[in-house]
């Protein structure tokens, strides 16, 4: 529909349509404004009576308030790249801020953190690949400098920890009800430390308000595994009781020299590529990646972070058919919704 997007440095988004176009894009607006409907600003217009979520020109008629608009914009961009880099080092998050941030953090509209990613099955045969799943991740770096810009959330791993269990909470509630994580037939949730969330009434409550067709697939890190294997191996028997699945998040060259994957009998098991994996193919290597992929099935494998043309050419070497990362997502991954279709490859 000859639809172009441009992405603002303070998140704004300015889209050129035309007329034909022009009920289809708001249609669309209108469904991301229902993300945002706990938000009075969404709904209400400023005091000129202009709608303040969504601002439309007609270029035929409005073409010098649109210019106005844009080099406003263009203002305000070149202030905040002017800005000094925030400074290094910051403070470790104490635990009295910790409070602060929890209760930040269990009102925050944190609808703009939550990103998705796809999961694509290649057939290298047929030279095409399907929808395995969509991710949905709350991304907490983002999360940081909006709501805890003056602190290092990260600097204790104990307090992270304990912030991390709000943070899974908080993204149950409003994954839920997104559109577009609704319509997906299989979705990935993946949670920040916590084998723990999918033993709450939180999580009780997400499956409930989830449509009754789709498959949910719970990511827990593998250093969560390690320090709660009797709690993991409960989880993965409730979650597959229920016809949902588990995955390991987190593999990688040094995890795999601690935790022996294969016993755990994962659903899936992600490995998150690294240069390293090249040299750990060797059959007769200590914990090889290899006989990790072997013991646990390439089939259930994920190569993550695939970011170039040779870590995949590595994965599918290996047998690994399941990718996800910068790489495949440059070729234009179909959104949410889609799982039934089929997109090629190259």
């Amino acid at each position: 529909m000859h639809v172009q997007i441009f992405p603002m440095i303070n998140q704004d988004l300015v889209m050129t349509v035309n007329a034909g176009s022009q009920r289809d894009v708001n249609a669309i607006c209108n469904r991301i404004r229902t993300l945002f409907d706990d938000d009075p600003a969404t709904f209400t217009d400023d005091a000129n009576g202009n709608d303040q979520f969504v601002h439309w020109y007609d270029l035929e008629v409005d073409s010098a308030m649109a210019m106005s608009m844009a080099q406003d914009l263009r203002a305000d961009g070149t202030a905040r790249l002017q800005q000094p880099p925030p400074a290094k080092g910051l403070p470790t998050m104490t635990p009295a801020q910790l409070d602060q941030v929890q209760k930040q953090l269990a009102t925050a509209n944190i609808i703009p953190f939550i990103k998705d990613q796809v999961a694509m099955r290649v057939n290298p045969g047929a030279a095409d690949a399907a929808i395995e799943f969509f991710e949905f991740f709350l991304s907490v770096g983002d999360l940081q400098r909006t709501i805890a810009p003056n602190m290092n959330i990260f600097g204790d791993r104990w307090l992270f920890q304990d912030l991390s269990r709000t943070m899974d909470l908080r993204m149950l509630e409003i994954v839920v009800r997104a559109p577009h994580a609704r319509e997906c037939k299989t979705l990935s949730l993946n949670l920040n430390l916590n084998l723990e969330t999918v033993s709450t009434p939180a999580f009780e409550k997400f499956l409930e308000r989830a449509p009754d067709d789709q498959k949910i697939i719970i990511e827990v890190q593998s250093i969560d595994v390690l320090a709660n294997i009797r709690s993991y191996f409960d989880v993965h028997d409730v979650l597959s009781g229920m016809g949902h699945s588990l995955l390991i998040d987190g593999l990688n060259p040094a995890t795999l020299q601690m935790l022996d994957v294969g016993p755990l009998k994962p659903d899936y098991a992600k490995l998150m590529w690294a240069p390293e994996f090249i040299e750990m193919l060797n059959p007769e290597g200590n914990k090889s990646a290899s006989s990790m992929i072997d013991e646990v099935g390439p089939e259930k494998i994920i190569l993550a972070r695939c970011d170039s043309q040779e870590s995949m050419a590595w994965g599918l070497k290996s047998g690994i058919r399941i990718f996800q990362g910068h790489f495949l997502d440059s070729f234009g991954a179909p959104k949410p919704g889609r799982n039934a279709g089929r997109a090629a490859t190259r």
